[in-house]
């Protein structure tokens, strides 16, 4: 009893003292956890002077003050996160009812590692997370490589730079804009070298954060003016909502209704556990083919064009080769990675797209950005699909806009029957190949008033 009492006294006055009710619990960070790790092991310490001056710990065991910090750390840091995690839920809750009118995010890389950088992330992931996407970090040090701030991954460094830029487009991630974080006048000279030829090469907005929030003058010779929009930006930047596409969604109540995502949730969870020995197999199977990693993910548009990972296993080796020669893409390829493409087991992850909700069974397939036509924007007024009506009406060997008007009739059609017909058709198109039904091109086509002949 007197060492409970003496503790509770102790970690009243070290609490106090240390600030540790200062900050709410939603904002908690790494470094709140730390200060309750420190306070709680000096609050014990201190108990067990006092308690030791009193009776000589006697009747105290010597594992009770372990016992004892773990259990305060532990209730402490449990509950700060449990208020976090509540909080960034109904903060990302709410959002939600403002998604379906918002235009694509603008992707961002930031060019800097400290705490304005720490900053730009938790704003951006406050306030303007749909108006945001930050693809990554750009660092100056190459220690940093590899590590993250943020939950954002560190890409690499300013000289890096270009081969970042490359290996996000892989990935169908374009940057919009690049934010630095880092005054001018103490960006090394290469380094704002470099990101000069970037802004020149790549059409990429260059911003200086500090300068923008005020706390630097005017810097000299800057070609690219704070805040600036440009006019005009590259097609698969982003994917323009044109067209009634909201309206166009309401009205397809059977493909938006909960049933649909219902059925979904439940044909993906059956099918991950019916096919999970095959995935593994060919996991494996990629694993000795192209070695790893084995899963390739790609920004495509989904729902109302809001862009989303879509996950595949790897097919093709490394796009540069030990001598840093870029290799061409038709030898990348091997006889499994045609094989696995061939037979869509390469698209088996997308059973995990489809369990989040970022896809459905069946539904438009999604295309690049640079791919989406912003006349057929209709189209994505449903969930992206991993089997669709182009697919099984000719697949892969019909022409772009073929697929686009298709998918355009899927939509103004769809039922819980098509869906069926569409699964059905998928299974004789993979043991069989695809095959083009030209009457079905002809008449989505006419639906929409168009040239009645398939595209070449």
């Amino acid at each position: 009893m007197p060492y409970s009492f003496i503790s509770l006294g102790c970690a009243s006055v070290i609490f106090f003292v240390g600030g540790l009710d200062r900050t709410p619990w939603r904002y908690s960070s790494v470094a709140d956890h730390l200060q309750v790790i420190v306070l709680t092991i000096l609050a014990i310490l201190l108990a067990l002077v006092f308690t030791f001056a009193l009776n000589r710990l006697e009747p105290v065991a010597r594992s009770l003050p372990v016992l004892q910090g773990g259990l305060i750390v532990s209730f402490l840091i449990v509950a700060r996160s449990a208020a976090r995690y509540w909080y960034t839920r109904q903060l990302r809750n709410n959002n939600k009812n403002d998604r379906a009118n918002e235009q694509p995010s603008e992707t961002v890389l930031v060019m800097g590692v400290n705490s304005l950088t720490e900053l730009f992330l938790l704003s951006v992931k406050e306030f303007a997370s749909q108006r945001f996407q930050v693809a990554g970090i750009i660092a100056e040090e190459s220690s940093m490589r590899g590590r993250a701030i943020q939950q954002k991954p560190i890409l690499g460094t300013v000289e890096e730079l270009s081969d970042v830029l490359q290996a996000l487009e892989v990935h169908g991630v374009a940057a919009d804009r690049i934010v630095v974080t880092i005054p001018q006048d103490r960006i090394k000279p290469h380094s704002l070298q470099s990101l000069l030829e970037i802004e020149k090469t790549w059409d990429i907005a260059i911003e200086f954060l500090p300068e923008r929030l005020g706390l630097e003058g005017e810097p000299q010779g800057r070609s690219v003016v704070p805040g600036q929009v440009r006019n005009s930006a590259p097609a698969q930047r982003a994917v323009p909502l044109v067209g009634n596409v909201v309206d166009a969604s309401r009205a397809n109540f059977a493909v938006k209704s909960l049933h649909k995502r219902l059925i979904d949730a439940l044909g993906a969870t059956l099918l991950i556990l019916a096919v999970s020995p095959l995935a593994i197999l060919v996991a494996l199977i990629v694993a000795l083919d192209v070695r790893f990693p084995i899963i390739f993910w790609q920004q495509r548009p989904g729902l109302y064009g809001r862009p989303f990972k879509l996950y595949k296993f790897r097919t093709m080796h490394a796009s540069h080769d030990k001598q840093g020669e870029r290799i061409p893409d038709d030898q990348r390829s091997s006889a499994i990675g045609k094989l696995l493409r061939r037979t869509r087991l390469d698209e088996l992850p997308q059973l995990l797209n489809v369990l989040i909700g970022d896809m459905s069974l069946v539904g438009p397939r999604p295309l690049l950005p640079c791919d989406q036509a912003p006349e057929y924007a209709t189209r994505l007024s449903v969930r992206p699909g991993i089997t669709g009506w182009a697919q099984v009406n000719g697949g892969r060997i019909i022409s772009t806009s073929d697929k686009l008007v298709l998918d355009i009739w899927y939509v103004q059609n769809a039922s819980l029957a098509l869906d069926l017909v569409i699964l059905l058709r998928t299974a004789r198109m993979v043991l069989f190949g695809d095959r083009v039904d030209n009457d079905a091109i002809v008449q989505a086509r006419s639906n929409l008033g168009l040239n009645m002949a398939p595209a070449e």
